[in-house]
C-alpha cells in the first residue's frame, strides 16, 4: 500500500496526517518489524526528534481502527505491526520480532463446512514462534 492510498484512507475517517505523524508512518511502515508504542518513539526520535509519546500512540490507535496496524500481545507488552489493507494472517516471531504475512487462508472454507456454530463475520489467525534465521542462531 503507498503512502498516499494511506493518507487518503486516514483522512476518510477524520484523522489529519501531521508532519510528525507521517514521520511516524513512514518509519512504522519501512521497519517491516514490530514495536511497543515507545520503541517505536524512541526508533522514530533517533530520525525526527520532534516526535511526542503521544503522536505515536495516536497514529498507532488511527491505524489500528482503519485495519493497518495490529496489535498482539506478547509476555505482557502490546506490540504493533503494520499490515496491508487485505485479508492476511501472521507469523510472529519471538525471539526477533519480525512479522511475515501470510496470505493464503484456508480458514473461512473450514468455517464455512460446520455452519451449526453461526455466520462467521471475520476471522484472526497467526502463529507465534522462532523464525528460521532465529533458529539457525540458536544451533
Amino acid at each position: 500500500m503507498e503512502l498516499k492510498d494511506i493518507q487518503q484512507l486516514l483522512h476518510e475517517h477524520k484523522f489529519r496526517l501531521t508532519k510528525e505523524r507521517e514521520a511516524v508512518l513512514m518509519a512504522f511502515v519501512d521497519a517491516r518489524r514490530m514495536f511497543t508504542p515507545a520503541q517505536l518513539h524512541d526508533y522514530v526520535k533517533e530520525r525526527y526528534e520532534r516526535v511526542g509519546l503521544t503522536t505515536v500512540y495516536r497514529l498507532l490507535e488511527a491505524l489500528t481502527k482503519v485495519g493497518l496496524a495490529t496489535p498482539f500481545l506478547i509476555d505482557g507488552e502490546i506490540y504493533y505491526t503494520f499490515c496491508p489493507n487485505q485479508h492476511h494472517h501472521h507469523f510472529v516471531c519471538l525471539q526477533c520480532h519480525q512479522v511475515k504475512e501470510l496470505f493464503q487462508c484456508n480458514a473461512q472454507q473450514a468455517m464455512d463446512v460446520d455452519q451449526k456454530i453461526g455466520t462467521v463475520a471475520y476471522h484472526k489467525l497467526d502463529f507465534f514462534g522462532r523464525c528460521r534465521s532465529c533458529e539457525e542462531e540458536k544451533h
